[in-house]
């Protein structure tokens, strides 16, 4: 299978796991990721971005320091600016971040949903596929106008360096 084909496969895959959306991050090198894809709510990213949270968001910290998976309720007595507090305004109720680390780069994901907490099947069924993300775009530096166009088809946001 094709790598852009493979990409959007599993961004696609992510989409349906995740009800309430995904923002993912790959191959972050010096603090900038080369690709990052979003699908959580657009008034929430907005004002995560407005508000300077991912300096403060207690789930990157985690995911800068460790790798693995850590549920969003597991880091609550940590958010000290109450990132995870307003999140929940916005829906997002649930969820857990991820993060791989390899010799080169670090990935990492938060993952979310409104209804209830992820069983562990689920969890690690979308670690696996982050993963498997990490993988296939190692090595990729832009996607194509045309590759971009069918992700956003998706309602997925994207942006790279």
């Amino acid at each position: 299978m094709d790598k852009r084909a493979n990409i959007a496969g599993l961004l696609h895959e992510l989409d349906e796991l995740c009800p309430l959306g995904f923002a993912i991050a790959l191959h972050i090198k010096y603090n900038a990721p080369t690709f990052l894809f979003q699908t959580f709510p657009e008034k929430w990213t907005d004002a995560y971005a407005r508000n300077g949270f991912v300096i403060k968001d207690p789930a990157v910290h985690w995911a800068f320091e460790n790798t693995g998976f850590v549920r969003w309720r597991d880091l609550r007595q940590q958010d000290k600016s109450g990132v995870m507090e307003m999140s929940r305004d916005f829906g997002l109720n649930y969820g857990f971040t991820a993060s791989i680390h390899n010799d080169h780069s670090r990935t990492l994901g938060g993952f979310a949903r409104a209804d209830r907490d992820y069983l562990d099947v689920e969890i690690h069924d979308i670690c696996d596929k982050l993963q498997q993300l990490d993988v296939v775009t190692a090595g990729i530096q832009v996607l194509s106008k045309t590759d971009t166009d069918a992700l956003q088809s998706m309602s997925i946001r994207m942006t790279h360096r």
